[in-house]
């Protein structure tokens, strides 16, 4: 059953090359493709899965837009965080997003990978300008700020919700 595969064809995610930067720099690699610091990922699903979380927390979307790269569902069913598959967080970040169960049914399975699509786009979009904003090249404190902030979130759910 572990190996069972969630998404019931290979399927297409597209992320925009507009910030191949910040997924470069989240890998550890300057503007040339050429390490430079310590990555907080290896390979490109590491960012694409942040972003989208990101977006979804901020609550941004966007187009994706005509310049993009893809990973195919098959790479996220492979690699792994803990012990999910990455592709879970695909699921996720649309099903929470849209409050829809609907979209777990094979039919609407491109439609619920377009609506993450988005919220990478957002998220990147908002790692973009909180970098900006920080002067930080590396991206660590804008990250760390993000964590922060959703531990945070998570404690004031557990708090209304203790008895």
């Amino acid at each position: 059953m572990a190996d069972e595969r969630l998404f019931s064809m290979s399927r297409t995610v597209y992320w925009s090359t507009e910030f191949m930067d910040i997924v470069n720099m989240l890998k550890g690699l300057d503007s040339n493709g050429q390490s430079s610091h310590f990555g907080l990922y290896r390979y490109n699903t590491g960012p694409v899965i942040l972003a989208a979380m990101v977006g979804l927390f901020h609550g941004r979307e966007r187009d994706v837009g005509p310049h993009r790269q893809e990973i195919s569902t098959e790479t996220f069913e492979t690699q792994r965080f803990g012990n999910e598959k990455l592709s879970m967080f695909i699921m996720l970040v649309a099903l929470i997003g849209t409050d829809d169960v609907d979209l777990l049914r094979v039919e609407r399975e491109e439609e619920m990978i377009r609506k993450f699509e988005r919220y990478v786009a957002g998220g990147f979009e908002y790692l973009r300008g909180a970098m900006a904003h920080s002067g930080d090249s590396t991206g660590e404190a804008v990250i760390q700020a993000e964590i922060d902030r959703a531990i945070e979130a998570i404690d004031e759910v557990r708090g209304k919700i203790s008895i």
